[in-house]
């Protein structure tokens, strides 16, 4: 160990200042671990009790590498306490970032569901670009701090990024067509959608890829560069179909009656308020082979479609068993010739 170095920690053994900032850390620490309740004042005097055991804190680390290295204590202190303003303005940054659309976010019980699915995208992409942006200017901040000339390094990053640009113009393109994506508003986070061959629901959207689960479970990665059409089945409203087959037999005034009457019902009651008008019937859509069809359709919310053509079919089958009504299935009528002699 040098004799520079051992004088040091004389002197920082020595130092009234340094040990009093030290317990005085300790003793506002130990105030705060004792407070009780979690009542919104009992939590702003921890936060300030923390953040003043903080600043004692770091006042003895400046007081230490100070004496160590035998700076000026006044210019360690400038030094320390623009750190400090940095990383205060960084969280508070972060904090901003993470909190973007927080206004918003007091207003979703008055808003829609395509409302909310849209603030949340939103707010998504919001968040990863101020984080970036907070890092980026925080980071160069500190450098200065240091005394380090950064005006070299922007500019070898500014020529970096024109060569990776250049260089990896597909990401530029995936970057672009999500903006253009975010901006037109196509589809959010939570809508079914179909896009680049994959359907499923979205569950995650950046500026450069958007994740879509299908059916089965698994996770799709797609580039927003590949996204050339979108099908949204979660826009506004949907259309629910409910085909059913009746006997070449069977009165079709009647069984358009029996479909008009369960689509009264279906939309008197409203299960889960899925229908937004009542289903009504086509009338016969197709002579078969064995059968009849006629088809039952309705305009549902957004996503209940499915659920919707559950429910239809269900009340269908229940209504024509009622009615008396016949749903035949296949049949094949097989004749037998003989030969006489």
């Amino acid at each position: 160990m040098s004799d520079s170095l051992l004088y040091g920690l004389t002197q920082l053994a020595q130092q009234a200042e340094f040990w009093g900032a030290l317990i005085w850390a300790f003793i506002i620490w130990w105030i705060r671990g004792h407070l009780q309740g979690d009542s919104l004042p009992v939590r702003v005097v921890r936060r300030l009790l923390l953040a003043s055991a903080a600043l004692f804190i770091l006042y003895a680390l400046i007081l230490a590498v100070s004496t160590l290295f035998g700076l000026n204590v006044s210019i360690a202190l400038a030094a320390g306490g623009r750190l400090l303003l940095i990383l205060i303005l960084a969280y508070g940054g972060w904090v901003l970032s993470d909190a973007a659309g927080g206004y918003l976010v007091k207003r979703l019980p008055s808003m829609d569901e395509f409302q909310v699915r849209r603030l949340q995208t939103t707010r998504d992409i919001i968040r990863w670009i101020g984080r970036i942006l907070v890092v980026f200017i925080a980071g160069t901040m500190i450098l200065d701090v240091f005394n380090v000339n950064i005006a070299p390094l922007l500019a070898g990053a500014g020529v970096v990024g024109l060569a990776i640009g250049m260089g990896s113009q597909k990401l530029m393109q995936d970057i672009i067509a999500g903006i253009f994506i975010l901006i037109e508003d196509q589809f959010h986070v939570g809508d079914s959608v179909e896009v680049a061959g994959v359907a499923g629901t979205v569950e995650s959207m950046s500026l450069r890829v958007t994740q879509v689960r299908d059916f089965h479970g698994v996770l799709h990665f797609i580039p927003n560069s590949e996204i050339g059409h979108v099908a949204n089945r979660t826009r506004a409203w949907a259309r629910a179909i409910a085909d059913v087959g009746v006997a070449y037999d069977s009165d079709l005034g009647k069984v358009e009656e029996v479909l008009t009457q369960v689509g009264e019902r279906l939309y008197e009651e409203n299960p889960d308020a899925i229908f937004l008008e009542p289903p009504f019937p086509l009338g016969p859509e197709e002579l078969g082979d064995s059968a009849i069809a006629f088809r039952l359709v309705a305009k549902v919310r957004p996503g209940k479609q499915w659920d919707a053509q559950r429910i239809m079919r269900r009340r269908i089958k229940e209504a024509l068993d009622e009615a008396g009504i016949v749903i035949p299935f296949p049949q094949v009528d097989v004749h037998f010739y003989r030969e006489d002699g």
